[in-house]
């Protein structure tokens, strides 16, 4: 059974118990029967229970991956940039493939090979930039684009949240690294501009979507939230020559967006929890 079924499932039972729509007895019945389930399906056989009673299919599985590591980490430099560009890709079809295959089997392993694939996409790409010297003015933004992308389209096929996220927040750095470079002088006026309608834009497309497509709502808001803020944290990291000030309406705006939060909570909270 799909594992987000299940829990759907749990949490009914506990509704039941709950209420007393059901005897104590059976409650305690269907919820070791479903938690069974997830245990047997859910088993990880990479586990010290495994290592303990020696699975030489593990071992030896452990060996090859560890060798495979320090061969690629040794030699990579040495490659050719076909076989450079090839060992990138294979390790990332790899991490992310498995972690699509985990991802209903066992969700922690399915977001640890999500993780490992999105910092080795990340790694990879400055690692070539730096061995070909290639001009990191161009490259380096084309890789964050490129990364921003692919974790929004993975995040979203895998559904985790967090990788979606990662996703937009490297695309909001590339948008303020641009128009830092267009307009390194702007007034806090113009950030305030430039930030503020994607802000609402973000949360308008939560509203929008969050009974249509599910599990996205939530991201659109969390990114949202965040551009709420870039205004002053623009000003602040990415930018010089700003006042003291910057900082104190920073923290007014933390507070007024804490209390919108609250006065709206019914709301948001009913988009993100579809």
């Amino acid at each position: 059974m799909n594992l987000e079924k299940r829990e759907i499932i749990i949490k009914e039972i506990q509704y039941w118990r709950n209420n007393r729509l059901l005897p104590e007895q059976y409650c305690d019945f269907l919820t070791n029967l479903y938690d069974d389930e997830a245990a047997a399906k859910d088993r990880n056989p990479i586990s010290l229970k495994n290592l303990q009673q020696g699975n030489i299919k593990i071992w030896l599985f452990g060996f090859g991956i560890i060798s495979l590591i320090f061969l690629i980490s040794l030699y990579f430099s040495v490659f050719p940039w076909p076989l450079q560009l090839a060992t990138a890709l294979s390790v990332l079809i790899i991490c992310y493939g498995y972690s699509a295959v985990y991802r209903n089997r066992n969700h922690v392993i399915s977001l640890i090979l999500a993780g490992l694939g999105s910092v080795l996409s990340l790694g990879f790409g400055l690692w070539l930039i730096a061995l070909h010297d290639l001009d990191p003015q161009l490259w380096r933004p084309i890789l964050i684009g490129a990364c921003g992308l692919l974790w929004c389209i993975l995040g979203f096929v895998l559904r985790i949240g967090l990788l979606q996220y990662c996703g937009y927040a490297f695309w909001a750095l590339l948008y303020a690294g641009f128009f830092g470079g267009r307009r390194p002088e702007a007034s806090m006026l113009e950030l305030e501009l430039l930030w503020l309608p994607l802000c609402v834009m973000m949360v308008w497309l939560s509203w929008l979507i969050h009974h249509k497509v599910k599990g996205v709502a939530s991201v659109f808001f969390a990114v949202g939230v965040s551009l709420w803020m870039m205004p002053e944290l623009d000003a602040l990291l990415l930018r010089q020559d700003y006042p003291q000030w910057i900082s104190f309406m920073l923290i007014l705006k933390i507070a007024v967006g804490l209390a919108l939060l609250f006065l709206f909570r019914k709301k948001w909270i009913t988009w993100v929890a579809t």
